[in-house]
Parts: structure tokens; sequence; C-alpha cells
């Protein structure tokens, strides 16, 4: 019988370098901390968090509507608060009135009120808890992306250049922040291991599963931190001996920019975060969905999409916004900003089926996705 272990994971927030005054979730997480009991983890998380919330102003998180900071709408809010002694003006405000007023006034309440003003802020968290089970956890093999493999020659490889650029001015081997392309699973982290160090010395002994082609455009040495090409990383999951296949649940890469990780000249690299594996495909697919409708409630889609990422034309996108019936007027004009801001400003009076229909336009660009890997017994 497996035994459970609980971790604490650090929570993804960015902060755009200019233009957008909110810092903004993005569905990245950190192990911080693993320990044997959920009261140790709970506990520890509470500290975490404590510690990460001093000085903040949960206001100025998710973006410019209370949808983004806590379940309560501004009322509810207003009598929670209320609740515990503070009193903000009005129940209904601004949202840029909610920010101001707690810049003024949070200073002054208790540890006690703070505590409980900050339990309403729910959408707000910087760390949680998840169970794993010690026993269910496997190996998997990764390739590494590269921002820059759009431009590489394949003849490099049989020099061994594999630290020289195709031509002046390339930057070598800049891979991507996190992520891979997954390739095998493996039953122990030994024979994981072994394989990985051979793949990364020896570029032509590789998987049978690899094309040529695609061998001979990736086999770089990683100039941000990780070397090699090839790396081991650990993935929850519950398969069975035998199984020789699994479903792996992924999400997209994202870069230190907030944004999903893409080349120089804005295609897919193909990185993707292994989150868990499941021997059942429908149970995989049932976990990916829970994973994307959580994002739904915590992110705006234009802080990490652009219209034309839709892959619609410019009148198609803007008829398929009107389709929303959405509660304001949309911008006119393709300016990432404003479709931001607007998307914020709607949150007061949008439906649960509005968000999810303005989410449906990127249905081509998921932040999740589940793919069939090899699982090897050896």
């Amino acid at each position: 019988m497996s035994v459970p272990r609980y971790t604490v994971r650090q929570l993804g927030w960015y902060q755009a370098p200019h233009g957008d005054p909110y810092t903004r979730r993005v569905p990245t997480t950190v192990p911080v901390a693993t320990l044997d009991t959920f009261d140790d983890a709970e506990a520890h998380r509470r500290e975490c968090e404590s510690a990460a919330r001093e000085s903040e102003n949960p206001f100025r998180f998710g973006g410019r509507s209370v949808f983004f900071q806590s379940s309560l709408d501004g009322p509810r809010l207003h009598d929670w608060l209320m609740d515990a002694g503070i009193e903000p003006p009005v129940s209904e405000l601004r949202h840029d009135d909610w920010r101001a007023w707690w810049e003024a006034f949070a200073h002054t309440w208790s540890a006690d009120q703070l505590a409980h003003a900050w339990a309403a802020f729910d959408k707000v968290r910087f760390f949680d808890v998840v169970e794993e089970q010690k026993n269910t956890v496997l190996p998997l093999i990764q390739e590494i992306r590269f921002v820059d493999r759009e431009s590489w020659f394949p003849i490099e490889t049989f020099y061994g250049t594999f630290d020289v650029p195709a031509h002046p001015g390339m930057a070598v081997g800049e891979s991507d922040d996190e992520g891979g392309f997954p390739l095998r699973a493996y039953r122990t982290a030994r024979r994981a291991a072994e394989m990985c160090e051979e793949m990364n010395h020896n570029p032509f002994r590789r998987p049978e599963y690899l094309t040529q082609f695609r061998w001979l455009r990736t086999t770089r040495v990683r100039q941000s931190g990780r070397s090699g090409t090839f790396e081991v990383t650990e993935v929850p999951g519950d398969v069975p001996p035998r199984a020789g296949v699994a479903f792996l649940v992924q999400r997209r890469a994202f870069g230190a920019s907030g944004h999903i990780c893409h080349g120089r000249r804005g295609s897919d690299t193909g990185s993707r975060v292994p989150i868990r594996l499941f021997a059942d495909h429908s149970a995989a697919l049932a976990y990916r969905d829970e994973l994307a409708a959580a994002v739904v409630e915590l992110m705006n889609p234009f802080q990490v999409y652009t219209p034309p990422m839709t892959g619609l034309t410019e009148a198609r996108f803007f008829a398929a916004v009107a389709a929303l019936e959405p509660p304001l007027p949309w911008p006119t004009g393709f300016r990432l900003l404003d479709w931001v801001e607007w998307w914020d400003l709607c949150q007061d009076e949008a439906t649960d089926a509005q968000r999810a229909g303005a989410w449906a336009l990127f249905a081509n660009q998921p932040f999740f996705e589940v793919t069939r890997v090899e699982v090897s017994d050896e």
C-alpha cells in the first residue's frame, strides 16, 4: 500500500515590467517542501503564506475586478469585512477605490482583523498543498526545447559543434525556461538516469521514436542553467506494471516574461510541463478539464493570448466577440492592454457562459493537454 506525502507548492504570479499595474496569476507551480503529514504541510504552507502576504494589497493581484481576488462579490465582501470590525466606506466600490482604501487603512488593523480580511481573498493564494503517493512517481525523460531552434543548421551536429552559432549574432542554445517534449517514462530513476546520460553524451544513440531530422535540429547545449539536451523529471501517476503506455496531462510552458514559451518568430516551441500520468484516458481528460476550469476563475485570457492567436481573421474575431454579448463595448483594435483592461472591467456583470466563451476563442491554444507516452518496465 502506497504512503501519501504532501508537497507545499509556490503558485505562479507575474508582474509585467510596464503597462499593467496588476500582478497576474499564471498556472505554474514550484515545489518548496515535501512533508509526511498533511498537518505539517499545512502548517508550513500557512507560514509561507503569511510571509508572502506581509505588506501586500490583495486588490493589486489578479486584475481590475473583485472577481479575480475573491469568490465574494462587492456587497458580500463588504459584509465579511464588517464582521471583523473593518468598515469599508460603502458596499459598492469601484475596484480602484477598494485598492486605495486597503492601502490607506490596512496598517491600522489588528493581526486578527488582517487574517479575517485575507480569508476572503481565496483567489489570491501564494502557496498550496497537494497530496501525492510515494510509490506512484515515475521518472520521465523529456527533450529540452530551444527558443532559437528555427535558425539552426542540422549539419553542425556531424562535427560536434553543439555550441557554435549557425551564423554571426545568433544566440546559441537559448532554451525555454521550463518543460520540454515528453519521450518515455521508466519504472526506476536509475534506468531513466542511465538512458538520459547516454542520450546527452552520444547524439547518435537516439531512441527509435526520434527521427534523425528532429534530433539534428535539437542537439544543443543549453545556455540558461540546465545542461544537456535531455533531462529527467519525476511525474506523479498510478500506472500499473507492464501497462506499456500511459496518458500524460501536461501544460504549456511559460517563460520568465509570464507568457507562453514561443520561438523568435512566434511559433510554438513545443515545450510542455508534465503534471500527472494516468493509466486511463478518460481520467486524464477529466483531470485536464478540471485544471482548465480553475484557470478560467483565476486569469484574464488576454494576459497571455493575443487576438491573432485565435487563428481568426480580424472580422471573424470581432464577430465572435459580439456573439458573446459582453456587458461592455469591446476595443476596436488589437492593442493588447486594451483587451486586458476591457475583460477585467467586464467581470462584475459577465456570466460563467461568457467567460467560458471568451476562453473558447483560444481553444487552439490550450493550457492543458493529454498526450500518450510509452512506459518502460526496464
